[in-house]
């Protein structure tokens, strides 16, 4: 059984009542003992709050769609306040959806599909429990890999949870000599562990040079970051723009008249923002890029740009 301990707290978001409770019973049996759980995405974001202000490194489980939000705007208020964060997502939503690989690319630590299959969690919090006690473990030591052994360690942990990466990634996240990082890649290749792809071109700060950026979302105009993703009704007739599921019984909530052809009374908006702050509707969201490094933010146009050589992985 695990020690209790500060990165023993983890924190669940899910609207289901049941699913929140088969994972806290399950994570009890792992022998985690500090397991928070909450039913929307404000409550879990600022229960994140607190926990992080109170000195723990939370795990988060978290639902595709909440109630009151979506994965990618508690996603961005979870990085603003702890851009290394470990979040989990879980979601009856195909891994190939937009939604789903954007959140990948963004930092996404896991994916699990539902019904949720507890051998993957495990699997997983194995994982990323091994990946902590490790760097942990090293970080009191050293600043960088001593021997060429730990560097190796080092860079098969990043590998370990990447699907394709930059060496220039892969160097910033080890740290320790480059020289045997470049060699120890060159190794993996040859034993067919890594294939090389093409050289692309990747983010980096403006500050510090690093390519740890991600892109976090906001509301076009009142610059806030709680927002949820809603299918909206337009009402022809008195010009109403509302979700769905405030049309009761096929009626405008403005003008109570009863909508009924497609085209004709109404059009539906599928996949549109709502800011949670000042009720506006908007298509696309503003954004800005995070350096996980520094925590500069900045504008696409601020950012900097550099080649690097990216590599495919497979299983360590």
């Amino acid at each position: 059984m695990k020690e209790a301990s500060q990165k023993d707290h983890v924190l669940i978001i899910e609207d289901s009542v049941a699913t929140a409770i088969l994972l806290k019973n399950y994570l009890t049996s792992m022998g985690y003992k500090e397991i928070h759980s909450c039913q929307d995405g404000k409550t879990g974001i600022d229960s994140f709050k607190d926990l992080v202000k109170s000195g723990t490194d939370p795990i988060v489980l978290l639902d595709f769609v909440l109630p009151d939000m979506d994965a990618k705007s508690i996603m961005t208020q979870l990085l603003e306040v702890k851009p290394d964060v470990k979040v989990i997502l879980s979601t009856a939503t195909e891994k190939t959806d937009a939604g789903v690989t954007e959140l990948i690319r963004r930092g996404l630590y896991q994916y699990m599909e539902k019904p949720i299959r507890f051998e993957k969690l495990k699997q997983i919090l194995d994982t990323l429990d091994e990946e902590r006690k490790y760097f942990e473990k090293n970080s009191k030591h050293k600043v960088s890999a001593d021997t060429d052994k730990d560097l190796y360690k080092e860079v098969d942990f990043v590998l370990k949870s990447q699907k394709q990466i930059s060496l220039t990634m892969i160097k910033q996240l080890v740290g320790g000599d480059e020289v045997k990082i470049e060699s120890y890649i060159k190794d993996l290749e040859s034993k067919n562990k890594l294939t090389k792809l093409e050289n692309r071109r990747e983010m980096s700060c403006n500050q510090c040079d690093s390519v740890k950026v991600i892109q976090i979302f906001y509301c076009p105009s009142c610059q806030r970051n709680d927002f949820k993703m809603a299918k909206i009704i337009e009402h022809f007739k008195c010009g109403n723009f509302s979700e769905e599921n405030e049309y009761v019984d096929d009626k405008c909530p403005k003008c109570r008249k009863e909508i009924k052809a497609l085209g004709v009374d109404y059009r539906v908006l599928k996949n549109r923002y709502i800011c949670n702050k000042c009720g506006e509707i908007f298509q696309e969201l503003s954004s800005s890029f995070l350096c996980l490094k520094c925590e500069n933010k900045s504008s696409i146009e601020e950012v900097r740009w550099k080649t690097s050589q990216f590599f495919k992985t497979a299983n360590m």
